[in-house]
């Protein structure tokens, strides 16, 4: 089973320090957002409270820790969990004092929200149903939590260009949707032996694309050596500038798709001659095969789970069966009593979905009826998975700073009017809706049969709630298609123009296949339709329109805030720039105050700061780091080498005009900033404005003994860029001497100067340090 990296555990202690100098006022909210996005914690709508994002790799989840996360939202949160299109869990309205408490207790079931938000590798999705499904190849799991366990534990897994999202398929099928991934693997036996094929650079959202083909066979061993040489091109090469601009499926757009698989051969190549990746092997439990069949009852609702809920392993004996969680929502009390059934039916497990529903597996056939009947005393509607009853559906405005329609409301109104008009007919059970409250992808609408998200448009000079109709997508392997849009209508009148729309397929579906309607006449059959439901009378006519579904009050766009997502090193830059320039405003309004030109200059200086591997703690550090960094290799010019100096002397003693004076000088240094923060490549590379120095005699004299770098007692990643910029420095050949502490930074720092191209000499444990020699390549 998977098993929470040790990096991670101690990457806690971290976070809980950068929490504990935001909640002291040391560092500023959009600082301290680029700390706790890639852990997963986002805010809420309005800000005040927070969602927590818990991955489980490939869905797999025990009773045991069932329990833990019903806890935890019980405690911490307003006893609430959602599950995801990628199987992860999320617990709602969480405090951030809590943050740490939450994170503290899951770690002791091999829980997590690392990488669970951010520019980070996202949950690694896989089949619900892998290693108990008859059609498999083979069972994926191991690979999986294998690949997340290792990816967890490398610290440039949470400073990507951009979120990186990976799944594994068990068979052709591929009910992960491996195309729709920025990579996928599906698995493949290839003349008798184990492994997967591999396709890279799809994804949804602004502009999805399905992936191409990158490898036609890997063996079971290469996962390992196929991710992180397709991490390290994305790595190296992505822009991290153009948040809109910067997934892998855009890089591959700009530089080719061949000379992308050319630049992961080669570090592929690089990667198997230099390093070993090998994942911890690990086993999932299972049970002896029996004769057991599944009783038979007259009940209609036994019948119908036994119709739409269960089927059978491809162990003799057990079945599965299917829940559907509505909406992916379910209290803390529901979750624990799912939990709570492992005493009744010891043996069974746990798998979310990507339907955003629970699997229970290993169910002895003979115990199906007796199962039946405890789940109708803990779910109150939980038939019918797989149908079209089954609404995927995100959390949008009720929750998201970026959801614009209440899409969850909307889902509820398309079960009843599904509930009423539609069950037992062929649509019922052959479709499927998908729901997004924005464009964003969250409820999976590019892969959707029939699919909508949520828009937003003026009618009467009033914003109304619509909704983008989208058709035909499916998930396949290389025959995946992306849904197409086919139309928009208000969201008042969706559930009226689904069920006209359903019940005209229901009648044409006697002649063709759902695929083949939907692709020949979909679209048309859609625009007939929408021409009864597209019309949105004035206000006065008919408020119903301008209000969303599951509210009462008008329509707005108010709590709409900026994404978290992306949030990062440029979200840190971003924020000092800005409050540097709010201070020198407001220091100009008031006799230039000393303190708030003080204040402006500091955030001046210590905003690129973070890209050099730098964080200081006071002021001094961030002048001294400045001039290190930036004056003395010649990026800044030497005008500004004594911007320590001016901050100093600075003081309301001065006169009038020797304020101003130190102002001008301050105002001027933000400009030069701000331009200099224009110039970054996508690298984090800056252009020079003249000559390095010559190095002082402190430098010459590291040089010749060889350069050491103490760097015991600096966290990850700070000594990774501390290392680099010392080896930047040095002549091709040779040799760094660094001193390095136990765990995270002496498990990732070489590593990461191995991907550099950088070669590791030698390694050596000290007393409770290690020394390491590096050769610069």
């Amino acid at each position: 089973m998977f098993q929470v990296p040790d990096a991670v555990k101690k990457g806690l202690e971290d976070y809980k320090r950068s929490l504990a100098d935001f909640q002291n006022g040391k560092i500023s909210s959009s600082r301290f957002k680029g700390v706790r996005v890639p852990w997963g914690i986002y805010s809420h709508r309005g800000g005040k409270t927070y969602m927590m994002r818990i991955r489980v790799p490939a869905g797999v989840i025990t009773a045991r820790q069932l329990k833990a996360l019903a806890a935890a939202a019980r405690k911490y949160g307003d006893g609430s969990l959602h599950l995801t299109t990628r199987q992860d869990v999320q617990i709602h309205n969480v405090s951030i004092e809590d943050t740490v408490s939450v994170m503290e207790e899951l770690k002791d079931y091999d829980l997590s929200p690392r990488g669970g938000g951010g520019n980070t590798v996202r949950n690694i999705t896989g089949c619900a149903l892998a290693g108990v499904c008859r059609e498999e190849i083979f069972d994926i799991r191991p690979y999986a939590s294998g690949l997340t366990e290792f990816l967890l534990a490398d610290e440039t897994s949470f400073n990507l260009p951009r979120k990186f999202k990976i799944s594994f398929s068990g068979c052709a099928k591929d009910c992960s949707g491996c195309l729709f991934n920025d990579v996928g693997l599906v698995a493949v036996d290839h003349q008798g032996k184990k492994g997967f094929t591999v396709f890279a650079g799809g994804g949804m959202g602004a502009k999805s694309r399905l992936g191409r083909l990158l490898e036609v066979f890997i063996p079971e061993a290469d996962p390992g050596y196929c991710i992180t040489a397709v991490k390290r091109v994305f790595y190296r090469q992505g822009d991290r500038r153009n948040k809109h601009h910067n997934r892998l499926r855009f890089l591959i757009e700009d530089i080719g798709f061949e000379e992308f698989k050319e630049s992961y051969l080669d570090e592929l190549q690089r990667i198997k001659r230099d390093e070993y990746i090998g994942l911890r092997r690990m086993k999932f439990p299972a049970q002896s095969e029996t004769d057991d069949e599944i009783p038979l009852a007259d009940d209609p609702d036994y019948k119908e789970f036994l119709r739409y809920n269960v089927r059978p392993q491809k162990q003799k004996g057990f079945v599965i069966a299917e829940l559907r969680i509505p909406r992916g929502d379910i209290s803390s009390e529901q979750m624990a009593a799912l939990g709570d059934l492992e005493s009744n039916f010891p043996g069974i497990e746990f798998r979310t979905s990507q339907n955003q529903n629970l699997f229970i597996c290993w169910v002895k056939a003979r115990d199906t009826s007796g199962l039946s009947l405890e789940l109708k005393h803990i779910l109150p509607d939980f038939l019918y998975p797989g149908t079209l009853l089954d609404v995927v559906c995100c959390k949008g405005a009720l929750t998201c700073n970026l959801g614009l329609c209440n899409s969850p409301g909307l889902a509820e109104k398309i079960e009843e009017t599904i509930k009423r008009d539609l069950v037992g007919t062929r649509v019922f059970k052959e479709l499927e809706v998908k729901l997004n409250g924005c464009p964003n992808s969250c409820g999976q609408h590019p892969l959707g049969k029939i699919s909508l998200h949520g828009l937003v448009k003026r009618v009467d000079n009033k914003p109304v709630p619509f909704y983008k109709l989208l058709l035909g997508g499916k998930k396949d392997a290389e025959s995946s298609l992306l849904a197409e849009a086919a139309g928009i209508m208000p969201a008042r009148n969706v559930p009226g123009f689904l069920k006209d729309f359903f019940l005209q397929l229901e009648n044409l579906l006697r002649e063709k296949s759902l695929y083949d309607l939907l692709a020949e006449r979909g679209r048309d059959i859609a625009g007939e339709v929408l021409k009864k439901y597209s019309y949105v009378p004035p206000c006065s006519e008919d408020e119903s329109f301008y209000i969303d579904w599951g509210k009462k009050e008008r329509f707005s766009l108010a709590g709409l805030g900026q994404g978290e997502c992306g949030a990062g090193i440029l979200d840190m830059i971003d924020s000092d720039l800005a409050e540097a320039k709010i201070n020198l405003e407001e220091a100009e309004r008031s006799d230039y105050s000393a303190s708030l030109i003080k204040k402006a200059l500091f955030l001046s200086a210590r905003s690129l700061l973070i890209v050099k591997g730098c964080d200081p703690g006071s002021e001094e550090e961030a002048f001294q780091a400045f001039k290190e960094k930036f004056i003395e290799t010649g990026i800044v010019g030497s005008k500004f080498a004594d911007i320590a100096g001016v901050f100093t002397g600075l003081s309301m003693d001065l006169s009038f005009r020797e304020r101003e004076k130190s102002f001008l000088y301050v105002k001027e240094f933000l400009a030069s900033i701000n331009l200099l923060y224009k110039s970054m490549d996508s690298s984090f590379n800056f252009p020079t404005v003249e000559q390095s120095p010559a190095p002082d005699k402190e430098d010459a004299n590291e040089k010749d003994s060889g350069s050491i770098l103490d760097l015991k007692g600096t966290p990850c990643p700070l000594n990774y860029a501390r290392a680099k910029l010392v080896i930047e420095k040095l002549a091709p050949g040779d040799i760094l001497e660094m001193f390095l502490d136990e765990g995270e930074p002496i498990y990732n720092v070489p590593r990461n100067l191995k991907d550099d191209g950088h070669q590791i000499l030698n390694i050596e444990k000290k007393e409770n340090f290690y020394r390491v020699l590096v050769k610069k390549k």
